[in-house]
């Protein structure tokens, strides 16, 4: 017998994905998900904080982008 989980799905910004309002580099939403993920299982697999997980996370990500990309300058 298969079992099958869910994690939940990422916050809807409203935003379409290339929209002028992001920053303009793309962070890979799979990465953040993986992050975001983590950040649940080390604060404990509180519920209610996912959209808290989903922000840090991608804000993580996006400077060690920038700093990389610096780095490459």
């Amino acid at each position: 017998m298969s079992r099958t989980t869910t994690t939940g799905t990422a916050p809807q910004t409203g935003k379409a994905p290339n929209s002028p309002a992001q920053n303009q580099s793309t962070v890979p939403q799979e990465k953040v998900a993986s992050r975001a993920y983590q950040k649940w299982l080390q604060g404990g697999c509180k519920h209610g904080c996912d959209q808290q997980h989903w922000y840090e996370a991608e804000q993580e990500i996006r400077s060690e982008m920038a700093r990389a990309a610096g780095q490459k300058r």
